[in-house]
C-alpha cells in the first residue's frame, strides 16, 4: 500500500531531532555538592563590555561573591522589566548564597559564567562556548550546575551549554519559561515553573518563591530518574504588561 499520491512526495511538516542522551547521575548528597548557576539570560556586572543583542556566543565571568545590585541585563529579546527590578528572578545569586548559609548546598565556586544565548551561533556555543564554560567548572570541582534562558533562542543556547556540562561529568537541570524548547534541544532534566520569559527563576523580589523554584530543581537533579525528562513545578507568576 502506498503513502502517498505522488511518487517521491515528501512533507513540508519539520520534525526536530532530540539529540543523543547525555546524562550525569548526582551520586552525593546535595548538602556536600558545590553547586553553579550560569545563564543565557544576558547579565553581566555593570562594569562589563555589554552584549551584542542582534547575536553573541561569548560569555562573562561572574565572581560569584559579587553583590547582586552590581548586576544588570543586557539583552533585546524578551521584556527585561522583571530581571531590572531584581537580578535574582533569572540569576538567583543571593539564594545561592543563601542555600549554602542554610547547609542545603555545599559550597559555591569562586566564579560562574553567564551569556546572551539570543540570536546565537549554535555551532560555536556547541564546539567553542560551552566546551569552555564546562570545562572552566569542572576545574573548580563544580558538581551541579543550574542554568536559566531567556528568549526561545536562548533556552536554546542554555540547553547547549548545559549538555556540555553534563557531558563533563557535572549533573544539570535546565529551569524553563518555555520548557518545550529546552526538552527538544536535550535538556539532561527540566523544571517549569508557571512563570514568563524573564522571570525563569521567579516573582522578582518574591525570596519565598525562588527559594522554592531553586531548592526543588536541585531536589530534580538528585531524584530525576532518566535523560530528558520534566518536573512542573507548582509555582506561578504573571507579568501585568
Amino acid at each position: 500500500m502506498s503513502l502517498t499520491t505522488k511518487k517521491g512526495l515528501q512533507s513540508e511538516i519539520f520534525v526536530p531531532v532530540t539529540p543523543k542522551p547525555v546524562f550525569t547521575e548526582l551520586k552525593k548528597p546535595l548538602n556536600k555538592c558545590k553547586v553553579a548557576f550560569i545563564t543565557a539570560g544576558g547579565i553581566h556586572k555593570k562594569d562589563q563590555t555589554p552584549y551584542n543583542t542582534s547575536g553573541d556566543f561569548s560569555y562573562r565571568v561572574i565572581p560569584f561573591d559579587t553583590p547582586s545590585d552590581r548586576l544588570m541585563v543586557t539583552h533585546g529579546g524578551f521584556d527585561n522589566s522583571d530581571i531590572n527590578k531584581d537580578v535574582n528572578c533569572m540569576f538567583p545569586i543571593d539564594r545561592m548564597h543563601e542555600l549554602v548559609d542554610a547547609g542545603f548546598i555545599g559550597s559555591l565556586p569562586k566564579e560562574t559564567y553567564t551569556f546572551m544565548g539570543g540570536g546565537g551561533n549554535v555551532e560555536k556555543f556547541r564546539n567553542v562556548t560551552g566546551p569552555e564554560i564546562a570545562r572552566r567548572l569542572k576545574e573548580q570541582g563544580v558538581d551541579v550546575v543550574l542554568c536559566t534562558g531567556g528568549c526561545g533562542t536562548c533556552h536554546r543556547s542554555a540547553t547547549i551549554v548545559t549538555r556540555c556540562c553534563e557531558a563533563a561529568g557535572m549533573s544539570c537541570c535546565v529551569i524553563a519559561a518555555l520548557p518545550p524548547i529546552a526538552r527538544q534541544q536535550g535538556a539532561p532534566r527540566i523544571t517549569a515553573p508557571h512563570v514568563p520569559i524573564g522571570s525563569n527563576a521567579g516573582e522578582p523580589n518574591n525570596v519565598e518563591m525562588q527559594t522554592a523554584i531553586v531548592k526543588e530543581s536541585l531536589e530534580w537533579v538528585r531524584d530525576c530518574p532518566s535523560f530528558n525528562q520534566t518536573k512542573v513545578l507548582p509555582y506561578e507568576y504573571r507579568h501585568n504588561v
